[in-house]
Parts: C-alpha cells; structure tokens; sequence
C-alpha cells in the first residue's frame, strides 16, 4: 500500500512526466509483443526477421539494449526523485546506438530501420520533464564514487571497446544481410552501454543500486546468449561467455558488499525495510519528500513532443511511411527479405 501511494503520488505531482513514461513503457511492451508474435507467427505483419537463427545474436543484443531504459523508466513511477539513476541509464544505450551509428558512418540502418527512433524521442522527452528540475544531477560528486566498482568497469572496458570497435569496423565494411540489418552497429552500441551503466554504478547516484545490477546483468545476458548460440555470428564464444558471466557476477556483488548505509543497494534496501528509520528519536519513518512539479511550459511543450511521437508511431499502421515500428526492412541489397 505504501508503493501504491508513493506511485500515485509522483504521478499527480507531475503528470505530463509521468505520461512520457508510461508511453515510453507501452512503446517498448509494443515491440516486444510484436517480437513474440513474429516467434509464434512468422510473417506477422510481412516481418519475420525474429525467427531466423543466423540473425539470433543479434536479436537478443537489440532486446537487450532496451533493458536499461524499461528498468530505468519503470523506478520513475514510484519517487523519480531517488531515482535520478535511473533516469540517466534510460538514455544510455541510446547514447551508445548513435555513437555506434555515427562511428560506423551508418545512421541509417543502425538507427532509423527499428523501432528504436520512437522510444528514443520518448525517453528523452521524459528526462527532459524529470522533476527534479535543476537539481537532476545534484546527487552526483567525487564523494560518492565507489572506486572498485570503477575498477572492474575498467577491466571490462578493454574486452568491450575492442568487441565493439571490431563490430564497428564490419558495420561500416562488411556488405552482407547482418550489416544491411545494423546488426553490427547493435553489437557496438551494447558494448558502449555495458561500460555506461557500469560507470554510471560507480559514481553512485541517487538510485545508484539499479545501474549496479544491470550493469552486472547485461553481460551476464551475453554471456549466456553466447553459450546457446555458440556458431552464429558476433557470439562470444563459450570462453568469453563464461568470463562474461562471471563478471557481471562479480560486479553486483562488489556492489553489494561496498553499499552503506546513506546509498544502500537492492538487497541493502530490502533488509532496511524491514526495519523502522528513526528519525529525532521517535521512531517514526521519515515522511517522503513531496516530488517537485514540473513547469508549465515545460508540461506543454511535452505534451506537444509526444503527440507527434505517436503519430510517428501510429502512420505505419494507418499507411503512411514506414516510421515507429520500422520492421527491420531497410530498401538496401540483400537485406530486402528480412
């Protein structure tokens, strides 16, 4: 009851936010349900480049590319302003997909040809309305950096940076099917996002503890891709896989043993619940901070920005040009049948 009333009460505070949330949620549901029916029906809606076990990698990269923006959006329900964390890993793997794009000199396929364009627009309209205002990168100082989880960000860095630099180069050279797609571009951009969240852990924002675990989470994810698809193109192969996972391992669990008491992580958080916070003295929970409102001007202009995202989205489906859902269906050489 207490999470119900937190989440109605960011939700009144400032609803045009809250709106661009949950459109950006409903937009990321949307093509994952259209991804399901691709797997269950192939051909659906003329697209069934899901199903084709060459393009796998690939695929489940894309998924997991939006992991970071659904998880970073769905804190912003309930107190988006302890959450500020979460906010910024929402616009991270879209960070990364344009560094990706503009590195392989392929905007085009690597962006424009899947759905990416709409929940990107959304996203940002969303932390553009974020409540916190000015105060959106307060929580962020020198102070707060935790210098282990840096340092196995480090670590990482290299094997990534070199695993997307080289799927960058294919991107930008390679004429088959994969990078007609943007596959490659995928493949980088989810190297670029791994690093950026697991920085974005390390210098422990408000809500650091979410960054923390899909930090640790998406490599593991690659990881296990790689174990069940071994053969396919961009895989890790069983030996990076592994390390891969252990990693992500590793990362979660230094954040959980270097959290205290003012910045806890999930676990840390869930064990303090369980107590009750005093505060002067009386035993009683600190009553949370109202959540800031956004600005009117602000609260237009996003209304405008999202209506036109939506109409992005929906002329697809009325006949106009292909736009939101895109369909992996880029008009280049022998990518025509996906």
């Amino acid at each position: 009851m207490q999470s119900l009333r937190e989440t109605l009460q960011s939700l009144r505070a400032s609803p045009v936010f809250a709106l661009a949330v949950l459109v950006t949620l409903g937009l990321a549901g949307l093509y994952g349900l259209m991804i399901v029916m691709m797997q269950v029906q192939p051909g659906f809606m003329g697209m069934a480049h899901f199903t084709q076990p060459s393009h796998r990698m690939h695929d489940l990269t894309f998924g997991f590319i939006f992991v970071p923006t659904v998880v970073g959006m769905l804190a912003q329900l309930r107190r988006p302003s302890k959450n500020v964390g979460g906010m910024v890993m929402a616009l991270i793997p879209w960070v990364g997909l344009l560094l990706a794009a503009i590195l392989s000199a392929d905007v085009a396929r690597v962006i424009l040809y899947n759905p990416s364009p709409s929940v990107i627009a959304m996203t940002v309209i969303a932390a553009l309305l974020h409540p916190t205002g000015r105060g959106f990168f307060r929580s962020f100082s020198v102070s707060r950096v935790s210098w282990v989880l840096l340092a196995l960000v480090a670590v990482a860095a290299v094997p990534l940076l070199a695993y997307a630099a080289t799927n960058i180069g294919l991107q930008a050279t390679v004429p088959d099917d994969h990078a007609g797609m943007g596959h490659y571009g995928f493949i980088a951009a989810f190297g670029f996002t791994v690093v950026g969240v697991g920085i974005l852990a390390s210098l422990r924002p408000d809500g650091w503890w979410l960054p923390a675990w899909v930090a640790g989470l998406l490599p593991a994810l690659l990881g296990l891709a790689s174990l069940v698809y071994p053969d396919v193109s961009s895989t890790l192969g069983p030996v990076w896989g592994l390390a891969a996972i252990a990693w992500g391992v590793a990362f979660v669990a230094a954040a959980e043993l270097t959290q205290d008491a003012e910045r806890p992580t999930l676990l840390g958080s869930l064990r303090g619940s369980r107590g009750v916070i005093l505060i002067d003295g009386t035993g009683v929970r600190p009553a949370e901070d109202r959540p800031p409102g956004t600005p009117r001007w602000a609260n237009v202009a996003g209304i405008i920005a999202i209506g036109l995202v939506l109409v992005y989205v929906i002329l697809p489906f009325t006949g106009g040009r292909p736009g939101g859902t895109g369909g992996h269906t880029p008009p280049v050489g022998g990518a025509q049948g996906h």
